[in-house]
């Protein structure tokens, strides 16, 4: 892959080609450094007393240029007044396709030299996304082994996460692209797309059914809903995984792939979250009636969870919060 530079005095211009096609046009007019937003210590979210507290994005590896660096910046802001415990990364980590190997520029470009804060935790849940498919999804895997903060030690796994004394979550990161047929039909954009699909619903149906944490957080990178324009809802998954959330009272299922940031209404007692601001070019909304709250904006969600409770908010790229709900634990 041959990237191109061109820097110009009132601002910069990235154009990324990929086989002779055009991948990442990205330009910013202005001053090319981050938008900051000076927060005090008296956050505008709330962490839960006796409880932990998460942040969430997906869509965000660009080589640091549209949004990306100004999210890292307010990741890093909120970070030193809510102390994450670890932080969601839900797929499409490297636009435009994917990583070669573990010492692709992609790395440092958009990732070790992007999220450098101090007060950022020390463990990303990382999901695969579409754009990760197109070259190795090995690379990544293998890289978590070499880098113990890229948590990634199979297309699926779950973690079982310790909220205090009383309470546990358990977080189980899904691979949703190879559910997909679009993708399944293009091998040549997508030359490891093609698995057995029903290995790992029984996969899931497995954990959720020995799952015995009263929390139950299900990540991927594909919605099931969704009111973005640029992706809508997902038959596969609604068909497939849908039915295992709704018999195990899965609470949230939490995702990118939409440029956007969304709570979609809950089906059953599983709320749906979109969370896809993290630096790819934002796309826009089809129809905000259709959700409890949606936004063509960058940024990331912060959750904030204990025994009895649920809190999130979506924080954009000024470090606003544009949004906050809470909800108990059911069952």
């Amino acid at each position: 892959m041959k990237r191109y530079f061109v820097r110009q005095s009132i601002g910069f211009c990235l154009v990324v080609l990929v086989s002779g096609s055009l991948g990442i046009h990205a330009c910013k007019s202005g001053s090319s450094d981050p938008v900051t937003n000076p927060v005090t210590s008296t956050l505008p979210i709330k962490p839960l007393s006796n409880g932990l507290t998460f942040f969430a994005m997906g869509d965000w590896g660009v080589l640091g240029l549209l949004h990306q660096q100004q999210v890292a910046g307010q990741l890093e802001t909120y970070a030193a007044g809510l102390t994450p415990s670890f932080l969601v990364m839900a797929g499409d980590n490297f636009y435009q396709i994917g990583v070669s190997s573990v010492t692709d520029p992609q790395w440092k470009l958009s990732f070790e030299n992007i999220y450098t804060g101090t007060h950022l935790p020390s463990s990303f849940y990382v999901a695969l996304g579409n754009h990760d498919y197109q070259q190795s999804v090995q690379a990544q895997l293998d890289y978590g082994r070499q880098h113990p903060r890229w948590i990634m030690p199979s297309r699926y796994y779950s973690q079982r996460i310790t909220i205090n004394n009383q309470s546990a979550l358990r977080l189980i990161v899904i691979d949703t692209n190879p559910f997909l047929e679009e993708y399944r039909q293009n091998t040549a954009t997508f030359p490891d797309i093609l698995q057995d699909t029903g290995k790992q619903v029984r996969w899931i149906d497995s954990v959720l059914a020995n799952t015995t944490e009263p929390w139950k957080i299900v990540v991927g990178h594909h919605p099931l809903y969704s009111v973005g324009a640029d992706h809508g809802n997902q038959t596969e998954l609604l068909q497939q995984l849908g039915p295992l959330f709704q018999k195990y009272g899965v609470h949230l299922y939490l995702c990118g792939h939409s440029h956007t940031l969304q709570h979609l209404p809950p089906v059953g007692q599983t709320d749906f979250v979109i969370s896809g601001g993290g630096g790819a070019p934002l796309g826009p909304i089809a129809d905000s009636t259709k959700a409890q709250f949606a936004r063509s904006s960058g940024g990331f969600s912060v959750f904030s969870m204990n025994a009895d409770s649920l809190r999130m908010g979506f924080v954009d790229t000024n470090g606003k919060l544009l949004y906050s709900w809470q909800r108990a634990r059911t069952r």
